[in-house]
């Protein structure tokens, strides 16, 4: 197996999906693909609102692009941090858009990925429902085995 994919949510267990994606990668002699996917947000414009009775600007909005390059930005400097404890070599890092479990299965295919690594959050009722759960997602879509780890979400 060439490459594993670790796909990456950067929250609080991100740890746990690299370091259990890191030891799957130094058992297959594979190389290992850190992988976070900033999904747009909306149609936001830029704008300035202007109080019309102080004529003083109240907020401003930023546009969408912007606010995915900080995303980005962000995340770059995050995966970057998690590589420098890594070997390296072994490890590349990538910043993709899109909608995520499209950007984590066609990055696979395109890196002709023999594993993709993604974490769960254990969500339940209500909350999985509107969170979708990315895993499973991704899981019923690949086309190549999938190593699903269990984490804990905070409350």
């Amino acid at each position: 197996m060439e490459n594993i994919i670790a796909a990456l949510d950067l929250q609080d267990q991100t740890e746990l999906v690299v370091e259990k994606a890191m030891e799957m990668a130094e058992k297959f002699g594979s190389k290992l693909h850190l992988v976070h996917v900033v999904a747009p947000m909306g149609n936001y414009v830029a704008t300035n609102i202007v109080d019309p009775l102080s004529g003083m600007e109240t907020a401003v909005l930023p546009n969408e692009l912007d606010l995915i390059e900080v995303h980005k930005n962000t995340a770059q400097e995050r995966l970057d941090k998690i590589i420098s404890g890594l070997p390296a070599g072994m490890v590349k890092a990538e910043v993709l858009i899109g909608a995520v479990e499209d950007e984590v299965i066609n990055y696979a295919r395109e890196q002709k990925a023999g594993m993709i690594v993604v974490g769960s959050h254990h969500r339940s009722g209500f909350a999985r429902l509107l969170a979708g759960e990315t895993s499973v997602r991704i899981l019923h879509e690949a086309q190549i085995p999938i190593l699903v780890i269990p984490t804990i979400e905070n409350k």
